[in-house]
């Protein structure tokens, strides 16, 4: 094919429409080049060269021709649909995985600082061979301090110490729980509930904890059954225990919530193979030796992969029954009920995929 042959005889409407267009953005681009970033820029200008030889030239017809797009019965805008979807898939993949290496960037950021806070006041020392009581919370001031009174000094003889990880609160929650005798540990922004567990398993993993156990700020788990989560790890019997509010006792939840809550169960017993009767508590004690094999990304539906993980991972583990009440005061943070089945399902396929 010759240059020649590379330009339509005829200019289009449609044809002239797109080299305008291309000029147009072209001409935004450089205006605008100070503004924008390098990608942006780069971006623009080869969607604008795509774009007039889309619109100019005989180039993309021939392509098309190969793959077998003919002319006539809108085959040629199905052809440019096809690539301009292949396209966009790449793009959006391109931009999951910058989003996704960013979002771990910010994580080990704040864990890092959470750690050298720590460290350089002489906190560490606090939880040596303890019980360590991780406490994750966001705007739980009117909450936190009635959980933290109601920990017990001992669990299986052993002495506990509380650290609670205030995730970017607003409302006083770091004063509270300092006040109410606990270590706090702080991210200078919410990154929600899964990112502050994380935090607060590097800090106990670092200070040589014996055991973490992981409850809610809301009051919703009864610290009091503690001594049910740590006696199997202490015994030796396992090196992780869940709590179940099916084997033990709940307050009833609205019904959509407590059907999610069978679906889920159900779909990790299958992917796992393993009997699982409550994915969704945020109750459990485990061994703080076996926490470095745990890859935990989840920001937010953190339980179910935690417990996926475990699975996999081959760690000993069992469901010992507790009580889930209702939330002391305020409301849940939890998200509205589709969301929150659309985040929790795509935690346990991501969980089980990887």
């Amino acid at each position: 094919m010759s240059i020649a042959a590379l330009f339509p005889s005829e200019l289009t409407a449609l044809r002239a429409g797109g080299l305008v267009f291309a000029a147009g953005l072209l001409a935004f681009v450089v205006w605008r080049r100070r503004d924008l970033s390098n990608g942006a820029v780069l971006l623009g200008i080869l969607g604008a060269l795509g774009l007039a030889i889309v619109s100019g030239t005989q180039l993309v017809d021939a392509v098309l021709e190969v793959f077998a797009f003919e002319r006539g019965n809108g085959e040629r805008i199905l052809g440019l649909a096809v690539f301009a979807i292949a396209i966009l898939f790449l793009l959006v993949m391109r931009a999951l995985s910058v989003n996704a290496r960013q979002g771990a960037q910010l994580q080990a950021l704040l864990e890092g600082l959470a750690w050298e806070e720590f460290r350089s006041a002489g906190l560490p020392k606090l939880f040596v061979d303890k019980v360590a009581i991780v406490v994750p919370a966001y705007n739980e001031a009117d909450n936190v301090a009635s959980v933290i009174k109601l920990i017990p000094p001992q669990a299986c003889g052993i002495e506990t110490a509380v650290l609670v990880v205030d995730d970017g609160s607003r409302d006083g929650t770091a004063d509270v729980a300092a006040g109410s005798g606990a270590v706090v540990a702080r991210h200078v922004i919410n990154r929600g509930g899964g990112a502050a567990l994380r935090t607060g398993y590097r800090l106990m993993s670092e200070s040589g904890a014996r055991i973490v156990v992981t409850l809610d700020a809301d009051g919703q788990h009864i610290p009091a059954e503690m001594e049910r989560l740590v006696k199997p790890i202490v015994d030796g019997e396992v090196d992780m225990a869940h709590g179940s509010r099916v084997l033990g006792d709940a307050d009833p939840n609205s019904r959509s919530r407590e059907l999610g809550i069978v679906f889920f169960n159900k779909v990790v017993s299958f992917i796992t193979r393993t009997k699982v009767s409550d994915c969704s508590n945020g109750y459990r004690a485990v061994r703080t030796t076996v926490l470095p094999q745990l890859v935990l990304r989840q920001e937010q539906f953190h339980t179910s992969e935690l417990m996926i993980e475990a699975i996999k991972r081959g760690i000993p583990a069992k469901e010992v029954p507790i009580t889930v009440q209702k939330r002391l005061h305020g409301h849940s943070k939890k998200p509205a009920v589709v969301r929150y089945g659309l985040g929790f399902t795509n935690a346990i396929v991501r969980t089980w995929l990887r």
